[in-house]
């Protein structure tokens, strides 16, 4: 066990002291906070897009689009006010910013003395951020071929930022068979967020119109248009309330369980991939050679295992200490901006899902840890391991693309066959275990699991001991996957 130890140490530090590992190490949690960042950030740095609105029909349109639209932003800036106020301080919060909101009902200069009232001045700035960037402004001109020069960016309009280009226009006329038609002119040929907006402002206008003209009063309207049921989701668990309702905090498990069994992957996949390169480097180097002259096949076969298995450790343990960091110090702020981000980020530290996860990534890395380790003992160079890969990929990729297809079905059969394939259980199991799988089952798929983790481990150390003697190659495996194809002469 000694030799093991060895070898497993040497094993993990020639990983862990090198910068190289330490900076991808951290380099994994800033990219994840980049990649949550970024989608704000593109918001937030969008340019102000003025555009604006010809009514040929002569009905006030270009002023009804201007309303509506500013009544609209006006309530999603309200409601957002509502949102972090109960989570900074409850109902009381929630209300007494509202109060102060709505001292001017029809703008939203007290937005940020609303929040300063319930201790949320920092979250003004993001308020501001979050707000409509398209503003209406009095046309230029009023023909298609005149405004084309402000479209494309020749000529400018005053604006309070100075000269800017005109982002889109839009010509209202009538039509005689669908009552209206909707011009939309624009250089940017992606973004069609604003086209939607105007659209719908004026097929609500054209269905009020429709019901005002068969005699029906507009409040009459806007309160039919308001009917719709009270959706009420209960929670079915016997240990809840006969009326409680299913919250967030439900529902986060399944965001979570998802979540690692997409990590279990990534991680089980990078660490199976170090012992094959590994594997394959001392090969070349001959320093296979040595380790055989001192240790026994078996110990270089565990050791190295366990040495990459701390590597796995340690990731997950930097992970795990910047993710716990993190939610202790931003989780007040977090609550305040959004209590449901952090009711997700509580469900990640739930004990049940994190034991779960440790068990299948332990079954997941001793199985393809040892296959990726005896390919590697076959191979002298990674252009023969990747002849060899193929297969293997394919086998990791398929359990990934059952759980896309199935996230909204998560109890469909496919699902539930593909989390008894024993070298797929490790990532569907784990995506499953959030819809309370029959404890049977549960207990049958972790025992085939374990028993084929033993077989893969002793069919691997076969490979293995056949590999780093020199007894087979990659040739040895192409040569046997062609049996039975000859024909003989």
């Amino acid at each position: 066990m000694r030799a093991a130890y060895l070898i497993a140490r040497r094993e993990y530090l020639s990983y862990v002291a090198t910068w190289g590992f330490w900076l991808s190490l951290l380099a994994v949690p800033i990219f994840a906070a980049i990649g949550g960042l970024t989608p704000a950030l593109i918001q937030s740095s969008q340019p102000v897009r003025y555009f604006t609105v010809i009514d040929e029909t002569g009905q006030g349109l270009d002023r009804l689009i201007e309303e509506t639209r500013f009544e609209e932003r006006r309530e999603r800036v309200r409601s957002a006010i509502e949102m972090m106020a109960r989570g900074m301080g409850g109902d009381d919060a929630a209300a007494r910013a509202l109060a102060i909101f709505d001292e001017d009902p029809d703008g939203v200069s007290r937005a940020e003395d609303a929040l300063q009232a319930v201790g949320l001045s920092d979250a003004a700035s993001a308020l501001d951020a979050g707000r409509t960037k398209a503003v209406q402004v009095d046309p230029p001109a009023q023909t298609v071929e005149a405004l084309r020069a402000y479209l494309a960016g020749d000529q400018t309009i005053d604006t309070p930022e100075g000269p800017k280009s005109l982002f889109a226009a839009f010509f209202i006329r009538p039509h005689p068979e669908q009552g209206l038609e909707l011009v939309y002119l624009s250089a940017n040929l992606t973004n069609n967020d604003l086209r939607t907006d105007v659209r719908n402002i004026l097929r609500a206008n054209m269905r009020e119109d429709a019901l005002v003209s068969e005699g029906l009063d507009p409040d009459e309207i806007n309160a039919i248009l308001d009917i719709r049921p009270l959706v009420t989701s209960l929670d079915v668990n016997s240990n809840a309330g006969e009326e409680e309702e299913v919250t967030f905090a439900d529902r986060a498990p399944f965001f979570v369980a998802l979540g690692l069994a997409f990590i279990l992957w990534m991680a089980v996949f990078s660490v199976a991939n170090m012992l094959l390169t590994s594997m394959i480097e001392e090969k070349g180097g001959k320093i296979i050679e040595l380790l055989l002259s001192t240790a026994r096949l078996e110990d270089i076969l565990l050791g190295k295992l366990l040495g990459v298995a701390g590597v796995s450790v340690t990731l997950f343990a930097v992970w795990g200490g910047v993710g716990v960091g993190l939610s202790t110090l931003g989780g007040s702020a977090l609550a305040s901006i959004d209590p449901d981000l952090l009711e997700l980020l509580t469900s990640v530290f739930d004990p049940g899902l994190l034991l779960a996860g440790l068990f299948f990534f332990t079954c997941g890395y001793l199985m393809y840890g040892a296959i990726f380790l005896a390919m590697g003992s076959l191979c002298d160079t990674l252009q023969d391991a990747q002849t060899l890969m193929g297969p293997v990929i394919w086998i990791l990729m398929l359990p990934m693309l059952i759980i896309v297809f199935s996230i909204n079905a998560l109890d469909s059969m496919v699902i539930q066959i593909g989390s008894w394939v024993p070298l797929w259980t490790p990532f569907v199991m784990m995506a499953r275990l959030p819809t309370d799988p029959p404890f049977w089952e549960l207990a049958a798929a972790c025992a085939l699991m374990v028993a084929t983790t033993v077989i893969v481990l002793w069919g691997a150390a076969a490979v293995f001991r056949q590999g780093a003697l020199g007894h087979a190659n990659a040739d040895s495996v192409r040569k046997l996957l062609k049996m039975g194809g000859k024909k003989k002469a």
